[in-house]
């Protein structure tokens, strides 16, 4: 992959996007291996790989890139939370298509409401959440990365 070699926010977004998606990819498969695949409250695991994977690529960011600004960051995690959300979308949509097509009809008993779920608002959601939670932690994480401000900046 010598296009991710050299460094901007775009590739480094790509490459920790890419990076979190197989962290989550290989985690759903050693849930499903385990069969615990359909306990939703391990779904919340996910958090802590999308929060690593956005402060891993906004910590990139800030070491390999010269002018590291505070939407650099932003962009940066929110790039990789993009990248990795849609990446694994792409993932869901074959697990619910191919691999596993029964695995919605476990989703609604389990569920709080279950009942109005379906292939596309499953796919829907895993790609809903993705963002919005890799976008909050970006928030988050650049709190604690931003350059500070000195009383000659205002």
């Amino acid at each position: 992959m010598k296009i991710l070699e050299s460094n901007s926010v775009e590739k480094i977004g790509i490459r920790w996007g890419i990076y979190t998606f197989l962290m989550l990819s290989v985690y759903f498969l050693l849930m499903k291996l385990f069969g615990l695949v359909h306990v939703l409250e391990l779904r919340f695991l996910n958090a802590f790989i999308m929060f690593y994977g956005c402060y891993r690529a906004i910590n990139a960011a800030k070491t390999n890139l010269t002018r590291f600004g505070y939407f650099t960051g932003l962009g940066a995690g929110s790039l990789t939370a993009l990248v990795a959300s849609g990446l694994f979308t792409i993932f869901g949509i074959l697990y619910l298509k191919v691999i596993e097509p029964d695995f919605v009809i476990a989703l609604k008993k389990n569920e709080p409401l279950g009942m109005y779920l379906n292939n596309y608002l499953a796919i829907i959601q895993i790609f809903i959440e993705g963002i919005a939670s890799g976008f909050v932690f970006s928030f988050i994480i650049m709190q604690w990365k931003k350059q500070p401000r000195s009383a000659s900046d205002e």
